[in-house]
């Protein structure tokens, strides 16, 4: 397939993924023929980054592709059946999630080297990560302060750090590993800025700073990982300044075998907020490749929300 000559990164990465699985054509095609020319700007830029990572990589980019193939194919596919049949996740309880997730290192690996190529090339990724990018960086104010609760891979985390308007970057999360594979990854980038990297749980973090420490929270992917999303919104306010803004990425109607709370769609989201006490500022709705936002939400299609949220003054 042949992708124009200005996104070359997003080019090669195509390419090494269809040299392992040339039956996923089509699904590029479907994903990318649509796609914004400000997202497909992001889609290579972030391809540039993973291309980069995957030189620490065991087996290199092959071992990527490879792991993104396990991912759509034996990950993520017979819990979309088991959703289609049963009308909700396999799974209710972090309980759950984490004796057959979180402390399956060998498969929690090969999952997060597929999501990593997710954000490539599932249109509702790569979309949601153009907004963060493209819509709300930019919007901070000169002088913020960040923080990210659960980094992940550190993409999210790596573009803020890029960004001149944030000047103090944080992270917190529950997982050594994860906390690991962020610093790995701002390492491998050449990220040279200070980076407060913290295992913390957000419910036990204990007294937030009177008056807020942080004037920007990132939640991406985390509502769907947890029990009572609304409760872990009000933690994470707790550390908001007045004014500040709290932004949320979830999958709606997304299947995975750690993904225990159903969102319904963006309005659903947008409600998770207010019920947490934060003002909605805006709200986007992405839905999954090949699809329409009305047809993805009838047929309870996987769709990415993404919620930009303020604390009150």
């Amino acid at each position: 397939m042949h992708i124009d000559d200005r996104y070359p990164h997003l080019a090669e990465i195509t390419s090494d993924i269809l040299r392992r699985w040339p039956e996923h054509e089509t699904y590029i095609e479907k994903s990318l023929v649509n796609r914004e020319v400000d997202v497909l700007r992001v889609s290579d830029e972030l391809s540039n980054v993973v291309l980069r990572l995957a030189k620490d990589i065991p087996g290199g980019i092959d071992t990527l592709c490879d792991d993104y193939r396990f991912l759509c194919e034996e990950i993520v596919l017979p819990e979309e059946l088991h959703f289609v049949r049963n009308g909700r996740y396999r799974l209710s309880s972090f309980e759950d999630a984490n004796r057959e997730c979180y402390a399956n290192a060998p498969f929690m690996n090969r999952y997060m080297n597929g999501l990593l190529v997710s954000d490539i090339i599932w249109d509702n990724h790569a979309h949601a990560i153009g907004s963060f990018i493209n819509d709300y960086l930019p919007r901070l104010k000169p002088g913020t302060d960040h923080l990210e609760i659960g980094p992940g891979h550190g993409i999210f985390l790596y573009f803020a750090a890029k960004s001149p308007n944030v000047a103090s970057v944080t992270a917190w999360d529950v997982s050594e590993t994860s906390i690991a594979n962020t610093r790995h990854a701002l390492s491998t980038l050449g990220v040279d800025r200070p980076v407060e990297l913290v295992l913390q749980n957000l419910f036990e973090v204990g007294e937030a700073d009177e008056g807020g420490r942080f004037d920007s929270i990132v939640m991406s992917e985390i509502l769907e990982h947890l029990e009572d999303p609304v409760a872990a919104l009000k933690a994470a306010s707790k550390w908001l300044r007045p004014g500040g803004c709290l932004w949320i990425n979830v999958p709606a109607n997304s299947p995975a075998p750690d993904h225990i709370f159903l969102v319904n769609n963006v309005e659903h989201a947008a409600q998770l907020a207010r019920d947490a006490g934060l003002e909605v500022v805006d709200s986007k709705a992405f839905p999954m490749s090949g699809t329409t936002l009305e047809k993805a939400i009838k047929r309870k299609q996987a769709v990415s929300c993404v919620v930009t949220t303020r604390k009150p003054a």
